[in-house]
């Protein structure tokens, strides 16, 4: 396993164990035959599936247990040396980096006449929306003020009035 051991909370069934097996196995089929052969990386993963499935109904679980801890070894032993890596995954080209798109770029000054004349319908769209958000945050901004408002004229203690008990009769405001 790739991952530090204080990260399972829970010890994985045998079916599991398998699954992420086969899944690296895979990806390990990819880094060796990925960029450069397609058809040959593609019969060694059906090669590969052949195996997996040769052992699938084995009944001893010492036996697959056994299996499963070979399968790792043997994928150990072959590991490749420069394993791709997804980009957004930790040690890829864009880990760490901000991947929205920024609204303030949209809004920049440097859009000019020009630029806004070739998309009309993008820029129109776009301040259609800028005014419908801002009268959907004034109503909710409208809301929290009355919620406000009720809240601070109504005193904690209203709710035994109804009974006629008060706890505190003495408050001042």
């Amino acid at each position: 396993m790739d991952s530090p051991m204080w990260m399972f909370t829970k010890a994985l069934s045998h079916r599991q164990k398998v699954c992420r097996l086969y899944k690296r196995a895979l990806r390990e089929v990819d880094n060796w035959y990925g960029g450069r052969d397609f058809l040959e990386g593609r019969f060694q993963k059906v090669i590969l599936r052949a195996r997996f499935d040769a052992n699938k109904d084995v009944d001893d679980p010492r036996k697959a247990a056994l299996l499963v801890a070979d399968g790792c070894r043997q994928l150990w032993e072959k590991k490749h040396w420069k394993p791709a890596r997804f980009p957004l995954d930790p040690g890829g080209s864009s880990y760490d980096r901000e991947r929205v798109a920024r609204d303030e770029s949209l809004d920049s000054e440097n859009w000019t006449f020009v630029d806004k004349e070739q998309y009309p319908y993008y820029f129109n769209r776009r301040e259609l929306r800028k005014k419908e958000l801002l009268k959907h945050w004034a109503k909710i901004e409208a809301a929290w003020d009355e919620e406000l408002d009720k809240i601070q004229t109504t005193l904690p203690g209203n709710d035994n009035q109804k009974t006629g008990k008060a706890n505190n009769p003495t408050v001042t405001v």
